[in-house]
This record gives structure tokens, sequence and C-alpha cells, in this order.
């Protein structure tokens, strides 16, 4: 009976396998189209930023392809650009004597040495000993003014070096005159180069509590810093005179200040190295060429060849 009852078990289940399966397989079909169009359906969003990507270097490939105009930028127009920077490439040039012909050198006593023993004669000369950024609208050479002197005739090049005599005062009070000199004379002088001399140092020796090579350096620095490199340049020859330590050598300077007279044309030698071309007309090519022959160009100021260690005298 046992063994009966298995066997109609099993045929039943067997019968019921059959008549069930159709309907398992179907639904099982069902379900697996549904899933389908799912996963199809998620495609899209996965591709999306391929394309956002795509996008994106186009346009970065575009705008580097666009080209721009001297001066132009791609910034947003409502980002202020930065005028040319101060620090812009100089062409120094070799020049001649003949070059200060057409100068003014404005300045203290060191520029009184320059004037008497220096070999720049056809230059004119606007100095005097203790003349300083203060007082130089009040002050008198031959009879004149600087504004005077500046109405008087025009000129090429206008050499300024003052500050010996104020280095030891307030820096922003010195340079608020030494900016107001130069403006005036950009006024006056509108096509002139202007050359901005820095300072030279003192001896060890000659430094005091008031003038120090540290504070002259701090001042040729804010001096520097009104030169554009365009019509207003920053010149110094502290590099011809320095010492190792960097201050004037002891050996060219009598009295820890100012250099020895001979030494004078040592230093219009070097002013003859660093020199700007003023802006001329197109010249031909052959012109272009025998001038480029004929000239040494550098980024940056020469330095003359340090004088030869010998017995010195002031005369």
């Amino acid at each position: 009976m046992s063994k009966f009852k298995q066997c109609i078990y099993t045929v039943i289940l067997l019968l019921t396998c059959l008549v069930a399966s159709p309907y398992i397989y179907k639904q099982i079909w069902k379900d697996s189209e549904l899933v389908t169009p799912k996963a199809a359906a998620k495609e899209p969003s996965a591709a999306a930023p391929a394309a956002e990507t795509t996008t994106t270097a186009s346009q970065e490939s575009t705008t580097e392809a666009q080209p721009t105009s001297e001066g132009e930028t791609t910034a947003p127009a409502t980002q202020e650009q930065p005028a040319e920077p101060t620090t812009s490439p100089v062409n120094w040039v070799q020049s001649g004597p003949e070059y200060f012909d057409d100068a003014l050198f404005i300045g203290d006593s060191r520029t009184v040495g320059i004037s008497n023993y220096g070999t720049l004669k056809n230059a004119d000369y606007f100095c005097d000993i203790g003349l300083s950024a203060y007082k130089i609208d009040n002050s008198y050479v031959n009879g004149k003014t600087i504004w005077e002197f500046l109405s008087g005739k025009k000129y090429g090049k206008i050499y300024v070096m003052l500050g010996i005599n104020e280095v030891g005062n307030d820096f922003e009070y010195t340079v608020a005159a030494y900016r107001k000199l130069v403006d005036g004379i950009r006024q006056a002088q509108p096509d002139a180069l202007i050359y901005l001399q820095g300072n030279l140092h003192v001896t060890t020796a000659g430094q005091t509590q008031y003038i120090t090579n540290e504070r002259i350096d701090i001042l040729n620095s804010r001096i520097q810093e009104l030169a554009d490199n365009k019509k207003t340049f920053y010149i110094c020859v502290n590099g011809v005179f320095d010492d190792e330590n960097g201050a004037l050598t002891a050996d060219y300077a009598s009295d820890g200040v100012h250099v020895l007279a001979k030494y004078y044309a040592t230093w219009c030698d070097w002013l003859c190295q660093n020199t700007v071309a003023p802006a001329a007309p197109a010249a031909t090519e052959a012109a272009k060429t025998e001038t480029t022959e004929a000239s040494t160009y550098t980024s940056e100021p020469a330095v003359t060849t340090r004088p030869q260690n010998e017995s010195f005298s002031n005369q």
C-alpha cells in the first residue's frame, strides 16, 4: 500500500510539472523582457558626461585656436587687466658722448662731480651741493630754476639723481617729492627719455646713523618703482664702484661719499654703455642692419670694468 501511494504521488507530481511548466517558462520570458528595457534606459545617462566632456574640450580647443592681437587678452571683460609691467625688457645700447648733447643732468654734489670732472661736456647741468627733491623748486643754478631750464630748451634725455641728502628722512615723504619732480619733468618735456639714477653708495666708514647703505638701497628701490621702462628708465652705477660688501670701495673715495675726480670719467663711460635709443621713423633695411651691427644690445644695464687700484689723487 505504501509503495502504491508513492507511485501515485510521483505520477501526480510529474503531471503537475508538465501542466505548470509552460506557465513558468512564459513568466520567466515576460520578466526578462521587462528587465531589458530598464537596462537600456540607463544608457543615455551614462553617456551624458562624455558628451559634456566633448563639448568642453571643443570649447577649449576653440578658445586656444582664436588668435589675439597684441595687447588683447581672452579674460572676461569684467576683469580689469593690468597695464604693461614695469619690468618689460629694455634694449640697452652703447652710445658715444654725442648722445648726451641734448641731455640735462639734475642732481646734487655727485652730479656736480660729473659736470666738473666727467667727459660729457656738451650736456646741460642743473646741479648743486646739497640739492634735494624737497627744495628743488626754489633752487637756482646759473640764475634759473629747474622749470626755467625745462621750459627754455627741448631735451632728448633728462638724468635725475637725488636722494643722498634725503635718505635719512621718511621714505614716503621723500618718494612723494621725487614723484612730483618726475611728473613735472614729464609734463614739461613729454618727449624726453627720463633716466632715474640710483644713489651712489657710501663707504662702510662713511655710514652714519641716518645715512646707511641699507637705507640707500631702500630709497633706490622706491625710485626704481617710478620707472615704466617705456620713457622712464632706472639705472644704477653702484655695481661699478662697490666693494665685496656692497659699499662704495674705500680706495675710490676720499671722503666716503664721492668718488675721486679721475673716476667720474669711468662713470661717464658707464653712462654711455647704458642708453636707450630714442624712437625714430622707420628706417630702411640697410640702415637697420648698420645700426644693429654698430650697437651692442643687452637686456640688463652693462657694468663697466671696475677701476684698477692705483695711487689716487683727487686732482
